[in-house]
């Protein structure tokens, strides 16, 4: 352990106690912003007049210094120590040991955290924006296609594969939206909060957060520094998108199986097998149907570790923070194979015309019967349900007048009788939806419409926020230099 914490109360603790409480090995991914942290904080230092201008640079060349030449060691405990040490040995005892007055590792960690985690939100968002955009591309170019729609996995009503995709689009903008509040919560600087107590010191705590681009402050210090919610938080809705794209990669894993043949993966993005040169499996599926249940495990582990946890700082809060790395790194990957994948998606063109899917209009048929014959919905389920068991018995064929008539006790007029037949016809059925919301290629026009505003007012929420963090971190660097 570095003796700039142990040359105090405690003697030196034991190496194998230091590696199995180190951080290290997944500090790098906060080290910049600890950095950043640190630049801040020195900053705050010289506006409250608390320490030397000139020391105060020196500390910041070192600083500056400590991200090209810092790498971690086995007798460090955390990436925060380590910086220190570096710049204490730059610039002698008398003046390094300003660097940490008035502010604690259990502050600095949890800012550096945000502060990472806040761009990779938004490459999160980005690369939703970027699936929604290709879904609805893709579903501009099936307006038409006929698809079943499916319940327990049996065909159940004709829809479009466009309302299918349109259907997975705002799933993920509901996504996008959940991200966005998500980033509003994780831009909050807990910085000032010290240990847990604040400091004597008069330092400002907005300055700080406005060099460092947050959108104000986790204001009570015990508040700032003892909760992890957000990261909780950030790991719910990351565990939402996990369930989303699961569905996404079952759906096309089933879709494509030889039995199905509804849509046909790209060779590309599959395998075959090591015996059966037949095959063509979707591999890269069934990852990121397993890496999404991975993703889900993460949130439950991080609740399970903050549950019942006293008030104030525990370094339990430190097992989470690789839980949130793995679970943004796993759907980043994700998401860049579903963008890769999606626009090379092929619909088979004969699915209107397979005997087996025509059963999928009987719902229509039955309402067919309701507005033509006058009779109530459930007398029509019954008989329509009489007249897909005789089709199934002989081979699919249209039923007769006569047939008709046995099962509904009455001669059919000529008039329902051409509407049953032309509903028969899938693409037919399609157009005889009206609610709003339904397959009917219209209906499907203006929700996609609606979903390409929401999508361009999520992207200039995106670039906002991050022409934000941005200009906040280059004033930074320009106060610092």
């Amino acid at each position: 352990m570095s003796s700039i914490l142990r040359s105090g109360r405690l003697a030196q603790t034991k190496k194998s106690v230091v590696k199995f409480i180190s951080s290290i090995d997944y500090d790098t991914r906060i080290a910049h912003a600890t950095i950043l942290v640190n630049e801040a904080h020195i900053l705050a230092l010289v506006s409250a007049k608390v320490i030397d201008k000139q020391d105060a640079k020196k500390i910041l060349r070192a600083l500056r210094e400590s991200e090209r030449h810092i790498e971690p060691r086995e007798n460090v405990e955390d990436v925060h120590v380590l910086i220190e040490e570096f710049v204490t040995k730059k610039t002698g005892t008398e003046i390094g040991g300003w660097m940490h007055l008035g502010k604690s590792r259990n502050d600095q960690v949890v800012t550096a955290i945000r502060i990472t985690l806040r761009e990779e939100i938004l490459e999160v968002a980005s690369l939703l924006v970027s699936l929604e955009n290709a879904l609805l591309s893709l579903a501009s170019k099936h307006m038409d296609s006929v698809f079943p729609g499916f319940t327990h996995l049996q065909p159940a009503q004709p829809i479009t594969f466009a309302h299918y995709l349109e259907a997975l689009a705002d799933a993920f903008l509901r996504d996008s939206l959940r991200i966005d509040q998500t980033y509003q919560r994780v831009n909050k600087s807990p910085m000032g909060a010290a240990a847990i107590a604040g400091t004597s010191f008069d330092l400002n705590r907005d300055l700080i957060a406005r060099l460092l681009g947050f959108e104000g402050l986790v204001e009570n210090s015990l508040d700032a520094v003892g909760t992890r919610d957000f990261a909780v938080e950030t790991l719910g809705v990351c565990s939402i998108i996990a369930l989303d794209i699961s569905r996404v990669a079952q759906d096309f894993i089933f879709y494509s199986s030889n039995n199905v043949d509804l849509i046909e993966i790209p060779d590309e993005f599959t395998s075959t097998s090591s015996i059966m040169p037949q095959k063509k499996n979707p591999d890269p599926l069934e990852i990121m149907r397993a890496r999404c249940a991975r993703i889900i495990g993460n949130y439950v582990s991080a609740a399970t570790a903050l549950h019942a946890l006293p008030s104030g700082f525990n370094l339990d809060f430190q097992e989470i923070t690789p839980l949130i790395w793995n679970s943004i790194d796993t759907i980043k990957s994700c998401l860049e194979l579903l963008c890769e994948l999606m626009p090379r998606i092929r619909v088979n063109k004969d699915i209107a015309s397979r005997d087996s899917l025509r059963l999928i209009a009987a719902t229509e048929i039955a309402n067919v019967l309701v507005r033509e014959e006058k009779i109530p919905f459930r007398t029509a389920h019954h008989v329509v349900g009489r007249a897909v068991k005789i089709m199934l018995a002989g081979d699919m064929r249209e039923l007769t007048r006569q047939e008709w008539k046995r099962i509904l006790g009455r001669e059919l007029k000529e008039q329902t009788l051409t509407r049953i037949n032309e509903t028969f016809n899938l693409h037919m059925a399609l157009r005889t939806y009206r609610t709003k919301g339904s397959p009917n290629p219209k209906q499907t026009a203006l929700i996609i419409e609606k979903s390409k505003n929401q999508i361009r007012i999520l992207s200039k929420k995106i670039e906002v926020y991050s022409r934000r963090s941005k200009r906040s971190i280059l004033n930074l660097q320009a106060q610092v230099a």
